[in-house]
């Protein structure tokens, strides 16, 4: 049986980002992606993010 040294979780919404936690706990190496968006949101630029 092989052993798992490395994982890639996609998301790093709340779910993602507690999977990824996860598994750098118990000693894996991870990476984390997520997309980008192209606009901020109305909100975002109110609270001053570019």
């Amino acid at each position: 049986m092989r052993q798992i040294n490395r994982a890639a979780v996609l998301g790093s919404g709340v779910m993602g980002a507690t999977i990824a936690a996860h598994l750098a706990n118990a000693g894996l190496d991870v990476l984390l992606l997520d997309i980008v968006p192209r606009e901020l949101t109305a909100t975002e630029e109110g609270a001053g993010l570019t």
